[in-house]
């Protein structure tokens, strides 16, 4: 039970009584503790109570000691229980409805109305930035490809193996390696084409190598200018050209191994730069149609 004190309790110091056996207590009302705080010059008696009986119920006189003067008493508290075992008696009230808690409703539509917003514009968010940005996207991740590629080449240029031996073996994680490249850049799965099948290769560039004629695939593949690296006709006959070395029976010498890295690393990078100075392509506008009217003007 909280008790809003007046000005004529202003001089009691704030105290809590906890010892049963020092507070008054009656039949139907066991008092077990008694506070007297003060907040911001507003005084209050917090009791603690066990009730015994239901009804209206009174609290024995309390006694105060005030410094330097008689004791102040407090009497008249009333309070009403309610018994739950026995109808015939007060009922308790109902509990008040969650929404009318002041500052619920708007917590709860609240929070709905930002979830709404936030699924929204997330949605259309995706929906525009798929569209927007798919082509930026697809950059960065072509130019990774790139950087990769590039470093497996380094790596196994600065192999101390390839000075001892095996270029064979070297030639076949190469080759693997390139294909599978090839396959993540382009979207087509390059890791099972034979040599003549990389003639249709997709490689999505307009430069004047794409003119190469196809009597060129005799010439040194590794001697090729920049511009005919980024043709079909080049892998076919960087391909033809490994395997030929690698199933001929002859094997493979460490010059081999060496031409072989040299023309992927030149390929590497006309494909950066390719890559790099690619514009982007403008978005595609449908043109309104077209209407037809005749000499008198009527459509």
């Amino acid at each position: 039970m909280v008790v809003p004190l007046g000005q004529a309790f202003a001089g009691v110091e704030p105290f809590i009584k906890e010892a049963p056996e020092k507070l008054p207590n009656t039949p139907d009302v066991v008092i077990k503790r008694v506070e007297l705080e003060r907040r911001g010059g507003v005084s209050r008696l917090l009791i603690d109570f066990i009730p015994y009986a239901p009804g209206t119920l009174s609290f024995p006189a309390l006694e105060f000691p005030s410094a330097g003067a008689a004791p102040l008493t407090l009497s008249g508290l009333e309070v009403t229980v309610a018994s739950i075992l026995t109808q015939s008696n007060m009922t308790l009230s109902e509990p008040a409805p969650l929404l009318a808690v002041p500052g619920t409703s708007f917590l709860i539509y609240g929070t709905v109305i930002v979830i709404l917003v936030i699924l929204f514009a997330g949605i259309g968010g995706s929906l525009w930035g798929r569209r927007h940005f798919r082509e930026l996207w697809e950059r960065f991740r072509r130019r990774h490809l790139l950087r990769v590629m590039a470093n497996f080449l380094r790596r196994m240029e600065q192999e101390g193996d390839l000075k001892e031996g095996k270029p064979d073996f070297y030639l076949s994680i190469l080759s693997g390696e390139f294909r599978e490249f090839l396959s993540l850049f382009t979207g087509v799965n390059c890791r099972s084409l034979t040599a003549e099948e990389f003639l249709d290769l997709p490689l999505g560039y307009t430069v004047a190598g794409d003119a190469v004629d196809c009597a060129l695939i005799d010439q040194n593949a590794f001697k090729w200018s920049e511009e005919s690296l980024l043709t079909p006709v080049f892998l076919y006959r960087l391909f033809r050209t490994w395997d030929t070395l690698r199933f001929s029976g002859r094997g493979v010498d460490k010059i081999d191994l060496f031409q072989a890295l040299k023309a992927t690393e030149n390929f590497i990078i006309a494909l950066d730069k390719a890559e790099r100075e690619k514009p982007f392509s403008k978005p595609v506008r449908e043109a309104a149609p077209l209407v037809e009217g005749t000499a008198g003007g009527e459509l």
